[in-house]
């Protein structure tokens, strides 16, 4: 059954400019490596930032009890990404990422256990 659902959608040049302080307070050390690899580094971080939003609208909480830091993206072998939340991997939340031109979206849904 659905628990939940959450949609978020980002400029990507939200992010062409924030300081490599403040990224840190909002990405984990794992998603910053990862962006450091990417040839489009804005677009990931706006990808990532939008499932953030996407899983806290979903569990109907906002960024509160749960940090943006809680929250981070991982992709399985086959590239399909995941979230893990405090560390653990949540196979209930599923979530989808799309990019287009100057925006990001991701979608989350929240399914009971």
């Amino acid at each position: 059954m659905i628990k939940g659902l959450g949609v978020d959608i980002v400029e990507n040049n939200r992010f062409s400019s924030f300081p490599k302080g403040a990224l840190e307070k909002i990405f984990t050390p794992f998603e910053l490596s990862e962006m450091e690899r990417r040839v489009d580094k804005t677009e990931f971080l706006a990808s990532r930032f939008a499932v953030k939003e996407a899983v806290v609208k979903a569990y109907g909480t906002g960024f509160g009890a749960i940090g943006a830091k809680d929250i981070e993206t991982r992709n399985d072998d086959k590239g399909k990404p995941f979230v893990l939340v405090n560390g653990e991997r949540k196979d209930n939340i599923h979530i989808s990422l799309s990019h287009e031109k100057e925006y990001s979206i991701a979608f989350a849904v929240l399914e009971e256990l």
